[in-house]
């Protein structure tokens, strides 16, 4: 995913973001299917905000054959929480986090119902990825199950990863 090819999806994202949260330090989840292009959407967004000026940190949470463990999610509520309270712990070592950053985090699962209230903005991939097998059967309940869709507030398809397509699905 370049940032050069489609500058305008993730500048309308980061003001999308910025203007519903204007202060703090905002929790970003990108969601989907295939790492790869959970973690390229994530360092072209992580890029745009830094273009504009947001201080932004990035971080990946990724188990992409396993189906996020209570352990997983602990975990990951720890690093969420620690941002939150202005300290982030990365291989032991920790930065500051000043008030207004923010923080995105590229992983599968992360929509899911244990961790979904946890952050400020969700973002949620499509795409048209051949998974393993394993991964295929959990993604199926996945989606079937926890609707990580329906919790998402933006929604790309990114089957075409140099030009990821907003999805609007209303209900009404």
């Amino acid at each position: 995913m370049s940032t050069t090819s489609s500058p305008t999806v993730f500048e309308a994202l980061v003001a999308e973001i910025a203007q519903n949260y204007r202060h703090g330090r905002i929790l970003v989840a990108v969601d989907g299917a295939e790492a790869e292009h959970t973690r390229s959407f994530a360092n072209a967004l992580a890029d745009a905000a830094r273009a504009s000026g947001e201080t932004t940190f990035r971080a990946s949470a990724e188990r992409p054959e396993q189906y996020m463990s209570d352990d997983d999610a602990t975990l990951l509520r720890a690093v969420l929480v620690g941002f939150r309270e202005g300290a982030l712990e990365r291989d032991d070592v920790i930065t500051e986090v000043p008030l207004d950053a923010m923080l995105i985090v590229d992983g599968r699962f992360l929509l899911n119902p244990r961790l979904r209230g946890k952050w400020h903005f969700r973002v949620w991939l499509e795409s048209d990825a051949t998974l393993s097998a394993a991964a295929y059967e959990q993604q199926v309940h996945y989606v079937r199950d926890d609707a990580p869709r329906a919790a998402a507030d933006a929604i790309y398809d990114v089957s075409s990863s140099d030009a990821p397509l907003r999805v609007f699905s209303d209900s009404c």
